[in-house]
């Protein structure tokens, strides 16, 4: 008896898998259409590819399904009560009864293609790897689109932390007031399908800013040199004036360490003053 049992679950075990097998290809659904005096009903139906439509209540000789390219349901003179057919290829199908076309016995079958591929989104500002003064207002911007459908939100998370949406192109949010520390930037972009997809990340660094300092400046081989402190990453400007009232930019520069070298011909009969500042973030 145990034995039996045993393998009478051994049986069904494998018919589960073998279904599952043979089974992996979704079913369409299968949309009904019956016949009502002289007239289809309903008489338009929207279907996705791959789905079908099952008319009934035909009559040989009397309803039938027929359209000018495609008899998908056989010829007026059939014997056929109901016929089910599966549409394969997306776009509209326009049939008729033969014996009462005239009458205005037609109907429309709609196929629409089936929304398979996710969206695309792709973080374009800021940059990978840019550094920000703390506290940081980062602008975040992303492209996004879609081949088959259209783009409902993008969505923007710093870290884990969701910071905005935004539903129309162009795609940008401000993640406002960033502490000091790192970042990785992160978009999502949902269709209309109800699919999405993620950017890959964008990682950024807020630092808080160290103070400017300038060191005594030297003249060495006919050059006007002199240090001053930064933050790499970080972008700074040097100006001078000659009156302390007047300044003049003379370059600007995105740090690449901790200190950076300014330097000039020197000219020893002309009075100048210089200065350097740290510039706002993009």
């Amino acid at each position: 008896m145990n034995l039996r049992i045993l393998r009478m679950v051994s049986g069904l075990a494998v018919a589960i898998v073998m279904q599952f097998h043979f089974g992996s290809k979704a079913i369409g659904a299968t949309t009904n259409v019956a016949t009502s005096g002289f007239s289809f009903v309903p008489k338009s139906v929207t279907i996705n590819v791959g789905d079908s439509v099952k008319w009934s209540g035909l009559e040989p000789g009397f309803h039938n399904v027929q359209t000018d390219t495609d008899p998908f349901c056989g010829p007026p003179t059939g014997t056929l009560t109901t016929c089910t057919h599966t549409f394969n290829q997306p776009g509209t199908y326009n049939y008729y009864c033969v014996t009462h076309r005239g009458f205005g016995m037609v109907g429309t079958v709609i196929v629409q293609a089936v929304s398979g591929a996710p969206p695309s989104v792709t973080i374009t500002n800021p940059a990978n790897g840019a550094v920000f003064a703390a506290p940081a207002d980062v602008t975040i911007q992303a492209n996004a689109s879609d081949t088959d459908g259209n783009i409902t939100s993008v969505q923007f998370f710093t870290n884990i932390s969701r910071v905005g949406a935004d539903t129309t192109a162009p795609y940008s949010i401000v993640a406002s007031n960033l502490a000091a520390g790192s970042y990785a930037l992160r978009a999502v972009a949902a269709d209309n399908s109800g699919l999405s997809s993620t950017s890959s990340v964008v990682n950024i660094s807020v630092v808080a800013p160290a103070a400017v300092t300038l060191s005594s400046p030297v003249v060495s081989n006919g050059q006007f040199q002199f240090t001053y402190s930064a933050d790499a990453g970080l972008r700074y400007v040097v100006e001078n004036s000659s009156n302390l009232v007047n300044w003049s930019s003379l370059t600007t520069n995105t740090a690449s360490g901790s200190t950076v070298l300014y330097g000039e011909a020197f000219d020893v009969n002309v009075l100048r003053f210089y200065r350097v500042g740290r510039l706002p973030n993009p």
